[in-house]
């Protein structure tokens, strides 16, 4: 099972890491099938980004793209559809884990 610590270990090669966040599913109290990892310069995250989409981790394929917080996503301005955004000098990397 791909966890936060794993995230981290695979993301750490690319830059300095302010967060990595796994989302539990609430029912069954397991991870959930993606993550985020947020990186402190906009050159890491892409490096990450480049480098990692459609790479394999523990027999699962990533899909590695720019994710948006939650508390802004969608609304009336559209923000979600942005195709990335700095936060304060922080890029948030939105990963999905793909079953083999």
């Amino acid at each position: 099972e791909v966890n936060e610590s794993i995230l981290h270990a695979a993301f750490i090669p690319f830059g300095e890491i302010k967060d990595v966040k796994t989302p539990l599913d609430q029912a069954t109290q397991k991870h959930r099938s993606f993550g985020f990892v947020t990186f402190l310069e906009r050159e890491d995250a892409s490096a990450a980004m480049d480098n990692m989409d459609g790479a394999e981790l523990y027999g699962r394929v990533l899909t590695v793209n720019y994710a948006l917080p939650e508390k802004i996503k969608g609304g009336e301005q559209g923000w979600a559809a942005q195709p990335s955004i700095d936060f304060g000098g922080f890029v948030l990397l939105g990963i999905t884990i793909l079953e083999e």
